[in-house]
């Protein structure tokens, strides 16, 4: 049983030393133009959602860790004023967890400037592209600019006509 418990614990570490290297990071122009999207916000939530179709070698039935944006500005894509954005970590049935060594690690609470590239059901970042904790951008953000404000939806009313007089409120 020992035997078996070091070698899982070489075949980990193993696998960490395999991690993408980045060997040359890109300019913010190049980033910018090999993105999809890109924005500031803060990671406000994280939730597993069922992988639909699951990449070639992974196992029927996952689930992709998936982070909720709320969006401060756009220099690149939709405009809207949330993203969600696909990690590499997914969960599989019987307990197997697969994290991809590339993957940026996103932590609820934090803003951060995100260059995300895919389609925008799907969206994913990783360590060898700019993204980076708002803090620790101010070369991009110079760069950059101001960028926009995300777009306001217009919000439906529940009312299609003035409320009954009986349901308002007065103050006397």
């Amino acid at each position: 049983m020992k035997v078996l418990f070091l070698i899982l614990i070489l075949v980990c570490e193993a696998n960490t030393s395999f991690a993408l290297r980045c060997w040359a990071r890109r300019s913010v122009y190049e980033e910018v133009n090999r993105s999809t999207v890109v924005f500031s916000g803060k990671a406000v939530a994280e939730e597993y959602r069922p992988i639909v179709t699951p990449p070639p070698g992974w196992s029927e039935g996952g689930e992709i860790l998936v982070i909720k944006f709320s969006v401060a500005r756009w220099w690149k894509g939709s405009g809207e004023g949330e993203v969600f954005l696909h990690t590499g970590v997914a969960r599989f049935p019987g307990g197997y967890t697969r994290i991809a060594g590339e993957d940026f690690k996103f932590k609820v609470g934090e803003e951060y400037l995100v260059y995300a590239f895919g389609e925008n059901e799907s969206l994913v970042t990783d360590q060898c592209a700019r993204t980076t904790k708002l803090e620790n951008a101010d070369e991009d953000l110079e760069v950059l600019g101001e960028g926009r404000l995300p777009e306001k939806k217009n919000k439906v009313s529940l009312f299609t006509s003035p409320p009954n007089k009986a349901l308002q409120l007065t103050a006397r």
